[in-house]
């Protein structure tokens, strides 16, 4: 598993926890299917830039990141 996807699932799942949002809700807050969400908090998959967009809206989360050289 890709160590940055690692740390990005583990924060989703710690801050839906800190919210207390079950996966269902979250998937309804964000019209993403379940499946991805519960993929993406496994550490699988890879999302769109929109799908995260719309997660760490709903979350609270603000993403930085480089782009590679």
């Amino acid at each position: 598993m890709d160590a940055n996807l690692n740390q990005l699932s583990q924060l989703i799942v710690q801050r839906r926890k800190e919210l207390n949002i079950k996966q269902e809700d979250l998937s309804d807050l964000t019209n993403i299917a379940i499946r991805t969400i519960r993929d993406l908090e496994k550490g699988k998959g890879n999302p769109s830039l929109e799908t995260m967009n719309q997660l760490m809206n709903v979350l609270g989360i603000e993403l930085l990141f480089k782009l590679k050289k």
